[in-house]
């Protein structure tokens, strides 16, 4: 009788925790209190519709510079603009995809701490940095959100460590496997190390211990630069 009576409950433990985890995951999918992030995304994607466009009706090479990139620095174009919402054309297929998906993870996570008109503040004056001084270093022209996508990787380490270390909980073995508890503990502590991790990979890429292009390297640095001081002065202001 005693298994009988402590097994139902057990099970509905379980089925709850299975249901918390889906709800989550339901809210994060529909964008729920992530507007700002819902915005980025998709000006992101229709504009890379119109590239494709662009590419399907026949636009020469310079043409597509002048209006997708920072070719035309220092002279004023619309690239030096519009290169952060715009992406490489294929062949490459992971450009768009790649920083869409970290846009949807931390741009998402970062509108918990801030509000909506930060979050697309920060997207356009971080990514306007970092492909304005990576091409400015480099003479190279540049274009993408990935400066906009650390900058987000960024604010949310800093912002967790100076203005909720306390509330944090990283050690998640004391819990079950699927208990929300542990998966909030193990996704805080992500949060934590990605940042550090990325910034070794960018120290070592700008060293040239690990084959990068310099542009690129400059500009993800300059983007997490941006998130992780913000992060700080905004924790700080609160």
């Amino acid at each position: 009788m005693a298994g009988c009576e402590w097994g139902p409950p057990a099970f509905d433990a379980d089925l709850s925790r299975w249901a918390l985890l889906a709800g989550v995951a339901r809210r994060r999918l529909a964008f729920e209190d992530r507007p700002g992030t819902e915005v980025i995304l998709a000006v992101i994607v229709g504009w890379y519709l119109i590239q494709l466009g662009t590419l399907a009706t026949g636009w020469e090479t310079d043409r597509a510079l002048w209006l997708f990139t920072t070719e035309s620095f220092p002279q004023l174009s619309p690239g030096l603009f519009l290169a952060v919402i715009s992406h490489a054309f294929p062949p490459n297929v992971t450009h768009l995809p790649g920083n869409a998906a970290f846009l949807w993870l931390f741009a998402g996570e970062s509108e918990q701490h801030m509000h909506t008109s930060e979050v697309l503040a920060i997207f356009v004056v971080a990514g306007l940095c970092s492909v304005t001084i990576s091409t400015a270093l480099t003479g190279t022209n540049t274009l993408g959100a990935s400066g906009s996508v650390l900058a987000f990787v960024g604010f949310l380490g800093a912002h967790l460590v100076v203005g909720h270390w306390g509330d944090l909980e990283l050690h998640g073995g004391k819990y079950g496997t699927v208990d929300p508890r542990a998966l909030r503990a193990y996704w805080q502590a992500a949060v934590l190390l990605l940042p550090i991790g990325v910034g070794v990979i960018t120290v070592l890429q700008f060293g040239g211990v690990v084959e990068a292009g310099r542009t690129d390297v400059i500009g993800h640095l300059v983007g997490l630069i941006c998130g992780v001081g913000y992060g700080i002065a905004r924790a700080w202001w609160s």
